[in-house]
């Protein structure tokens, strides 16, 4: 019984410290695995789709006649897209792709488990409060005072003061040497 237990506690430990990064990589590679096999199989509604063109110089003329299917992904502004087809026609690279809904959940899922295991802030409002809390205490008090011909003026310690000296330069009145 008591063994039992440990293996239990210990697999529960386990889990906490990075097996769910593994289980999680599981679901995604899972659910790549299925929208690709959608997506080869043509199974998508072509209002799914997104565009992309891309202005391409090649040394050459290049011309296909249809669409190729190829396999890629990319996220931009935290948006999941896979890479269903393309094409290039006279000097531009036309992209077909679909949004992956299922691969922003897992992810967002992903991100808020690993924030809510290992006690992290999850909003940066609440990190910016806990870091003024420590900031304050170990930031020492800078004093503000009145100059009659500057005006204010504020000591900061433990800075590196830095001197400038101008730099002269001597005026000479009589016209440069000709050569």
């Amino acid at each position: 019984m008591k063994r039992a237990v440990s293996i239990l506690l210990l697999l529960v430990f386990l889990f906490n410290v990075g097996g769910y990064y593994i289980v999680f990589w599981g679901l995604r590679a899972h659910a790549d695995q299925a929208l690709t096999e959608k997506l080869d199989a043509g199974l998508y509604a072509e209002a799914e789709t997104v565009e992309l063109k891309i202005p391409v110089t090649l040394p050459y003329p290049l011309q296909q006649r249809g669409y190729e299917r190829v396999d890629g992904k990319f996220e931009y502004k935290g948006e999941h897209y896979k890479l269903v087809k393309q094409k290039h026609a006279h000097d531009t690279l036309y992209v077909i792709c679909i949004r992956d809904s299922q691969q922003k959940k897992l992810v967002k899922t992903m991100n808020e488990y690993a924030k809510m295991t290992n006690d992290l802030p999850s909003s940066t409002d609440n990190t910016l409060h806990l870091f003024g809390k420590f900031l304050k205490d170990f930031e020492p008090v800078a004093t503000a005072a009145l100059l009659h011909q500057q005006g204010w003026s504020k000591e900061l310690p433990l800075t590196l003061k830095i001197f400038f000296l101008p730099h002269h330069s001597n005026v000479i009145p009589s016209p440069p040497p000709e050569a």
